[in-house]
């Protein structure tokens, strides 16, 4: 069993011909023989688009199965909070998970969001809030709460599910969009008093670490995909856990993220694999 985790292709900022990829992604799995493709959030900053690309996608896979997590860009337009709570689409994989079988693995997913709680600010919620709708890029995206109260949320549906997985003996791997770790963060030299006032305003949208918290509680949890920070990641491991993140990102004038010479290759330089084992015998499962 093999599955492959990519995050934050942002084809409308990166001028995509959509039909081209979709076909050149199509065939790239079905060589490699992937079984699953979860794509952990940012594909179009609408999320109409973004629902279309995926079962466009699928319909051109023959064997492996899509998954796909909504990002803060693909909320931006064209959906509701209470819709990406209650989707019915089959690919869409916010408050889900999938078993691997024959083995005792469990893949499961949560969109996410941030709290303030990486940030100094954290205990500012209405000073960040404000800061928030008038330079951040969320601002607008409509919501019945604030942003730790839908962090809350988020906490409370993992929770669940990694106690209903403890309780059923699996072993997790779980993927989300926005930083679960502070070690994620990247930690730039910042020389203003101003300057640094946006950089916290900045990681106050990133994540969570109540999120990393959590998932340190749960020793079931052996690895955690996320995306958000629009540059891959070398491997960041926290006690047990194996953190990635493998986003694609935003090409830029010479930019240094960006190694590949069309999309499609840096897609596929970023894209992480895993091989799953099932059960043979009296041997144990692992991954790879």
């Amino acid at each position: 069993m093999k599955i492959t985790v990519s995050s934050d292709l942002h084809l409308d900022l990166n001028h995509a011909d959509v039909a081209e990829i979709i076909t050149q992604q199509a065939h790239y799995l079905t060589r490699q023989e992937i079984d699953h493709y979860f794509f952990v959030g940012d594909a179009f900053n609408d999320f109409k688009q973004t629902s279309t690309y995926f079962a466009e996608l699928q319909s051109q896979l023959p064997t492996t199965k899509v998954h796909y997590l909504a990002g803060n860009h693909d909320m931006l337009k064209g959906v509701t909070y209470e819709q990406l709570e209650n989707l019915d689409d089959d690919l869409y994989f916010h408050n889900r998970f999938i078993d691997i079988p024959q083995t005792n693995w469990r893949i499961i997913g949560n969109n996410g969001w941030y709290d303030y709680s990486f940030s100094t600010y954290e205990s500012n919620v209405e000073e960040v809030a404000q800061w928030k709708q008038a330079y951040w890029v969320d601002r607008p995206i409509v919501q019945p709460m604030n942003d730790p109260e839908r962090m809350v949320i988020v906490l409370h549906q993992v929770e669940e599910a990694l106690q209903q997985a403890r309780s059923q003996q699996k072993q997790v791997i779980l993927m989300t969009h926005f930083a679960p770790i502070r070690e994620a963060l990247p930690h730039p030299l910042i020389e203003s008093a101003r300057r640094q006032r946006m950089w916290e305003m900045t990681t106050a949208m990133l994540g969570s670490r109540h999120l990393g918290a959590l998932l340190a509680r749960f020793p079931e949890v052996k690895a955690v995909f996320y995306g958000h920070l629009h540059y891959a990641q070398p491997l960041i491991t926290v006690g047990n856990i194996e953190y990635r993140n493998q986003a694609v990102g935003v090409r830029r004038k010479n930019s240094e993220d960006w190694k590949g010479k069309s999309l499609l290759d840096q897609w596929i330089s970023h894209l992480y694999t895993k091989k799953i084992y099932f059960f043979q015998k009296n041997k144990k499962k692992h991954l790879q």
